[in-house]
């Protein structure tokens, strides 16, 4: 059974690895078309090249679940139009045990997608983000023209309205305006910084400051202050503005959970980042539905031929899968399921239909 299992997981991998690279290739030579097209008169190749590369890891970690499937039911439908599965199931693979045995490389794969998705995509996106803000003139572009909005409250009981100009590649905060508000949320004070450098434990450095508190009685003038370097103390940190600058579906699950920390200490939505933490957390089990869901491509007559027909059909079957695991996540966001429920929901749906399909094919047919 060892060698059994041992040339199976080797035909599988094998497989799913050229489709994996074969996926990589084709959206490398359109990711870097469409640069090309988008790009100014005299476009740099190698800065492109450089930049389409540092997409792939999080490339990879989207398409290695279909990549999976795909493999998979190629490497099973052409076992069983050769009859070689019917020989490995006389040898002692039964149907449970053939389900056990793809459930455990399906846990393999589950792996190897969580590794890309918490080292390698957010660092390969963080270095590719830096250096298109180097190419940028050295800042982070927003997509906001009036910058980065956010909002901290501070002991409880005073809240700041934060807005950020724009973020240096070297993390450093350029045009930052503070608005403090007071329990009744008037505006109590204003402070303006050219910049901001984070030194550590929560605390920045305002540099070039000048801070104006509005007078809270009639006939008091306004305060206006000058100083050359000001500590402030916020629950905003640069894991924080990672978030804000780059995708939450590019984050770690570490990032991500500090992220949401932060908005419900500052009282805000978190269902939008909860949805994508739990995506984020279950994503790598969708390599293991992906192997349930081929296993009953071995057990169909074997000798029905068309395997290009049963690979198109379980490609079809991982793209629904991701559609399914968008679509529920947009509708529990807009029906305000649990947001647990909205990131299973697919897993549940997929895993259970293909458990059934696979007890009905190997009992019944």
């Amino acid at each position: 059974m060892r060698t059994l299992r041992r040339y199976l997981f080797l035909q599988i991998a094998a497989a799913s690895g050229i489709v994996l690279v074969v996926f990589l290739g084709l959206l490398f030579f359109l990711d870097v078309i469409n640069e090309l097209s988008n790009a100014g008169a005299t476009p740099a190749l190698g800065h492109i090249l450089v930049m389409v590369a540092l997409q792939l890891p999080s490339r990879a970690y989207e398409l290695l679940p279909i990549a999976g499937l795909t493999g998979t039911v190629y490497v099973l439908a052409s076992l069983a139009a050769s009859s070689e599965f019917t020989v490995m199931r006389m040898s002692g693979l039964g149907p449970r045990r053939a389900l056990l045995e793809l459930l455990g490389l399906g846990l393999v794969f589950a792996a190897l997608i969580f590794a890309l998705g918490e080292f390698a995509a957010p660092r390969a996106e963080r270095i590719a983000a830096t250096l298109q803000a180097k190419a940028q003139g050295g800042q982070f572009g927003t997509q906001l023209s009036s910058g980065l909005w956010l909002r901290n409250r501070q002991d409880g009981q005073n809240d700041q309205m934060i807005n950020i100009g724009s973020v240096s590649a070297g993390g450093e905060l350029r045009d930052v305006h503070i608005y403090k508000l007071d329990s009744a949320a008037h505006l109590v004070e204003t402070v303006h910084a050219a910049a901001a450098v984070y030194r550590s434990g929560g605390t920045w450095l305002l540099r070039r400051v000048t801070s104006i508190s509005l007078p809270t009685q009639s006939g008091e003038a306004l305060q206006i202050r000058h100083t050359a370097e000001l500590p402030w103390r916020t629950a905003m940190s640069p894991t924080v503005l990672n978030v804000l600058l780059l995708s939450p579906e590019n984050m770690s699950v570490v990032d991500l959970w500090r992220y949401i920390d932060h908005l419900q200490a500052n009282g805000q939505a978190v269902q939008r980042d909860e949805i994508a933490l739990w995506r984020k957390l279950l994503y790598p089990l969708s390599a293991v539905v992906m192997m349930m869901l081929a296993l009953p491509f071995a057990y169909l007559h074997a000798r029905s031929g068309q395997i290009s027909w049963k690979v198109f059909g379980g490609i079809m079957l991982g793209i629904s899968f991701i559609l399914m695991n968008t679509l529920t996540s947009r509708l529990g966001l807009v029906a305000s399921w649990p947001t647990w429920v909205a990131a299973a929901l697919p897993y549940l749906l997929y895993g259970s239909a293909a458990l059934v399909f696979f007890v009905w094919r190997v009992q019944y047919r």
